[in-house]
């Protein structure tokens, strides 16, 4: 496997949505999060075609 250029700033774990109920007032809490860069960048060096990651 080839060396990845650069330093990882953290995980590369990624959820793009999360859905809970909120333990206290029990509303359904939906929140959506892109890729962080750094994550995009890894993937493209990987060779992965990030169309299927952005809307």
């Amino acid at each position: 496997m080839e060396k990845i250029n650069g330093e990882l700033s953290g995980q590369c774990l990624h959820a793009k949505s999360l859905k809970f109920k909120h333990p206290i007032t029990g509303k359904e809490m939906k929140i959506e999060a892109e890729l962080p860069e750094y994550f995009k960048e890894i993937l493209r060096q990987l060779g992965t075609n990030l169309d299927c990651f952005i809307k």
